[in-house]
């Protein structure tokens, strides 16, 4: 910055050097004015930090261009205020410089805005005018300018100010004749930086020859160095040595770093300031660090001297630390010196300073010495870590930790490295961070490479107390790897262990609820199996993991969790398309597996039947939906139907003996009603009614029998519901497919129709559906069965029913047996005398009734020289008679006369030449009707 002094300006000719150049220096004299406020509030709220540098750079050529053409302008040339207006931009960019501003834009602006400063001084002061001492002072400012221009990489910005620096060398040298020898030596020492600054440009501009050039001359003039000069200069060599070996070209920045050497060395500097000693120790480390990347033996010998010599001068400091270990690194690998090393590191462990990059460094050389010597870095690791955690710094701890097992985990793994690395936990006070925590579980890697027992020490060990605070999801994983290595070993009863203590968070984990299904598939434990398939199935993805879990089961036998399995994948299917899962396939696999775990022995066998049926159950209840649903009207083909119908058939009719009755039933109503779901242009209709009117006959006979020995009254009466409905079915069905079934196949149909029939009059007896009586006799007449109509008829005997119903019903059967056959006395004899007997007691009007038929039947029979069965005469005859004593006795006169009546008239057609008849006669005068009548 500039001293606080004044300068007296001298009286400037006057020359007009034309209008626009004044315009142009006016013009970049406001804009400093306007640039200075802009810096002077905060630069961060600058705008358009690049338009103003572009702006900065217009003036900044205009100035150099208005310099080369005009040494001295009217207005301009030495006034006050422009210089003041200078000096304050020039000193407000150099303090913002210092300043700690991160953006590299605003450090670019500030550096713009001091060479305008510097531009407008060179304006306003020309050299010629003034004394030798402005004039080393505006070479000083060229110097500083053109330096820094170089440090920010603006070599463009640095050429015209070094132009003005030659000119400022230039009026000096003419001054020298009449300067002072302290003058005298100062223009020496800025002549010889003058040269040293062109150097570094040529280097900057990438032109080697010329930098020699330039370094050439500078150095013809190096007695003349102060020592505040010799340090600049070694700056500014150490820094285009540096430069040269961050590019590799190794060699060539040797020598300008021994030439920066030889700089600072060559003074004879007793009390060195403090950054001559620092840029000493710089220079040497770099040149050190560039004889070491040479790779030539002999320059690292000279390394080695280099090292010495620096620790003999400074001590063991961390920066010959340092020095000492990149030369130990530089040894070939099979003589390096560990044991060395691992000294250096102790030493530097021991002067940790515990700051960040201290701890870092530290970190960094112990992994470089665990490359080539894992053990060793392992101890001095375990001796850094026993250092920090007598420092507070947690962070510190878990990272040097997280290394600790990071190079564990990368050498050979022993049992003995895992109980090393639990020593090393044992020194925490309190457990790690979750992110170090983590960390350090990820890793574990000998699960992959198959060292399970390995693997499980780890798991073990990233389960201490130390890495709690990884949270119950990174618990969970290592639960899974421990479960893994225990599978993977074969170890089931670690695996049931490890399953016990597992927490509910592990539980719901799917994969952990996998590894736990292959466990309870191993064990046969079905109850960890139930519990395992569970968890799976309320996973989102449980798709996957139910297929994984049917394979597991498959691979190991295990039909019945294969099933279960199987069972929960259709629990959780959806009638969508596209689906992952084949309904049909899914429902064939479940059948097969449980038809192969009904012959077993060891099953339970009414569990399994059950569970067929449920499973042919379920194709029903797909079915429907798929009918319901357009998208997946072509879930099953034909083919599929066929197969579950045919299964479901076949399976039914084989065990139909050996089977539950209910069973069966169930099977073939799902056959029946799979069979309606095929397509009505099929080609095997007439298999397939045959088929369903089969199924239909098997159930209702089942239900029948199921019913006759029922108990319960309730489950009688569904048995003969549901039978009823099978008959009604069969009743639709039959006329429809009657006559496409050959002569064989529809008799058979016929005979199991009537048979049908009469179990549908047995049920509506039971149901007391008296009314469909009737109209079940009258759908017999189809199959001209007399048979049915004898069952039917004998059940309507056997059963309690009204009179009326009783008659007129027994007359259809009657009437239906009579148009089938040609009925003689004796078969005509016993209905009529059935039907008697059983409406006798109901409603004597009708017992009258057939008597009278009694009469005319018997009387038909002797004109057709038949007769009718002596017994059956005598029975009703003497019943009848019987009866009307029952009325006398009551006191019923009129009927018991017409009973008696009736009863000598059917005595009449009795073949015992009139006994019967004489008998009635005799005790038909007993009764005495014509004395009661009056």
């Amino acid at each position: 910055m500039f001293p606080d002094r004044a300068f007296r300006f001298p009286q400037q000719p006057q020359s007009q050097p034309g209008g626009k150049t004044e315009r142009r220096i006016e013009a970049a004299i406001e804009f400093s004015e306007s640039l200075y406020r802009i810096l002077s509030s905060d630069p961060k709220d600058a705008p358009a930090t690049d338009a103003l540098v572009n702006d900065i750079k217009k003036h900044v050529d205009r100035l150099h261009e208005c310099q080369q053409k005009h040494k001295y302008l009217p207005g301009v040339t030495g006034d006050p205020e422009v210089d003041t207006q200078a000096v304050r931009l020039w000193n407000l960019c150099t303090r913002l410089r210092r300043g700690k501003f991160e953006a590299e834009r605003l450090r670019r602006l500030f550096l713009y805005g001091k060479v305008l400063a510097f531009h407008l001084l060179a304006v306003v002061r020309p050299p010629k005018q003034w004394a030798s001492g402005e004039v080393v002072y505006l070479l000083r400012l060229a110097l500083k300018a053109a330096r820094d221009c170089i440090d920010g990489s603006e070599s463009e910005l640095a050429t015209p100010i070094l132009t003005k620096a030659a000119e400022y060398k230039g009026v000096l040298q003419d001054l020298t004749p009449r300067l002072a020898q302290e003058d005298v030596d100062e223009a020496n020492c800025l002549e010889v930086e003058y040269f040293i600054v062109r150097t570094a440009l040529s280097w900057k501009e990438n032109r080697i020859d010329v930098a020699e050039h330039m370094y050439t001359k500078a150095e013809r003039l190096r007695n003349f160095l102060t020592p505040d000069y010799a340090e600049r200069l070694a700056d500014i060599l150490y820094k285009i040595g540096k430069s040269l070996s961050a590019k590799g070209d190794f060699a060539i920045a040797i020598k300008w770093l021994e030439r920066a050497d030889e700089t600072v060395n060559r003074q004879s500097l007793e009390s060195p300031s403090r950054e001559g000693i620092e840029l000493r120790l710089a220079i040497l480390q770099a040149l050190v660090s560039a004889l070491l990347k040479t790779g030539a033996t002999k320059d690292l010998e000279r390394a080695k001297n280099y090292v010495d010599c620096i620790e003999a001068e400074v001590g063991n400091k961390l920066v010959v630390s340092l020095l000492r270990l990149e030369l130990l690194q530089k040894t070939p690998a099979e003589v390096f010196d560990s044991d060395a090393y691992s000294i250096v590191l102790r030493h530097m462990i021991k002067d940790f300073n515990f700051t960040e990059p201290g701890f870092k460094l530290i970190i960094y050389h112990i992994r470089k010495l665990h490359d080539k010597s894992p053990g060793s870095g392992c101890t001095v690791l375990d001796d850094f870590i026993l250092a920090l955690s007598k420092a507070e710094n947690d962070i510190w701890v878990e990272k040097a930790i997280v290394s600790r097992i990071w190079m564990t985990s990368n050498q050979r793994d022993t049992l003995a490295t895992i109980d090393a690395v639990r020593s090393v936990l044992s020194n925490l006070t309190k457990p790690l961070s979750a992110e170090a925590a983590i960390a350090a579980q990820v890793l574990e890697s000998n699960y992959a490479l198959g060292q399970y027992d390995l693997a499980e020490s780890w798991c073990q060990l990233s389960l201490h107390t130390a890495f709690q605070s990884c949270g119950p999801n990174n618990t969970s994983k290592l639960e899974r790897k421990l479960l893994l290595c225990a599978l993977a070993r074969d170890s089931l009863e670690v695996a049931v262990s490890i399953i016990q203590k597992m927490s509910q968070q592990s539980w719901n984990e799917p994969m952990t609820a996998y590894l736990a299904f292959k466990v309870a598939v191993r064990t046969k434990d079905r109850v960890l199996a139930e519990r395992s398939l569970e968890t799976v199935s309320s996973t989102p993805d449980h798709m996957d993991y139910l297929g994984a879990c049917i394979a597991e089961s498959q691979n190991a036998g295990d039909i019945f969790c294969a099933i279960a399995a199987l069972n929960k994948l259709y629990e959780k299917y959806e009638y969508k398309a596209p689906n992952l899962v084949h309904l049909p396939a899914l429902f064939r696999c479940t059948i097969r597996l449980l038809h192969l775990l009904v012959g077993r022995p060891d099953a339970d066998k009414n569990l399994i039947v059950h569970k067929l049926c449920e499973g042919f159950d379920a194709v029903v209840l797909a079915l429907q939906k798929q009918k319901q649903d357009a998208e997946s009207r072509d879930l099953f083909s034909v083919d599929e139907l066929e197969w579950f119908s045919r299964n479901a058939y076949n399976l039914a009719l084989k065990n139909t003996i050996t089977w539950d009755l209910r069973y069966v039933v169930k099977m073939l109503t799902a056959c029946v009603n799979i069979v309606s779901y095929f397509p009505s242009d099929v080609g095997s209709q007439v298999d397939l009614s045959l088929k369903s009117l089969f199924s239909r006959f098997v159930i209702s006979s089942a239900l029948v029998s199921l019913a006759r020995t029922q108990d319960n009254v309730e489950k009688q009466r569904h048995d003969y519901r549901a039978m009823r409905t099978h008959v009604m079915e069969f009743d639709k069905e039959l006329p429809e497919h009657l006559p496409h079934f050959d002569k064989g196949s529809k008799e058979d149909m016929l005979r199991k129709h009537a048979a049908l029939l009469a179990f549908d009059f047995e049920a509506a007896m039971s149901l007391g559906q008296l009314e469909d009586l009737g109209n079940i006799v009258q759908r017999a007449a189809l199959c001209r069965n007399v048979t049915a109509y004898q069952a039917m008829a004998d059940c309507l005997l056997r059963g309690k029913v009204p009179a009326q119903v009783l008659y007129s019903t027994m007359r259809k059967i009657i009437n239906e047996i009579w148009s089938l056959e040609s009925f003689d006395a004796l078969k005509l004899a016993k209905y009529t005398r059935c039907l008697f007997q059983a409406t006798l007691p109901l409603d004597d009007g009708l017992g009258i009734k057939l008597l009278d038929e009694a009469c005319s039947q018997a009387r038909e029979l002797r004109e057709s020289e038949g007769h009718w069965p002596e017994e059956e005469l005598q029975w009703m005859a003497a019943t009848a008679f019987n009866h009307a004593i029952d009325c006398y006795s009551s006191h019923e006169t009129e009927r018991a006369e017409e009973w008696a009546t009736k009863a000598i008239n059917l005595s009449h057609y009795c073949n015992d030449e009139g006994g019967l008849e004489r008998t009635l006669q005799e005790k038909y005068l007993q009764l005495k009707f014509d004395v009661d009548a009056r």
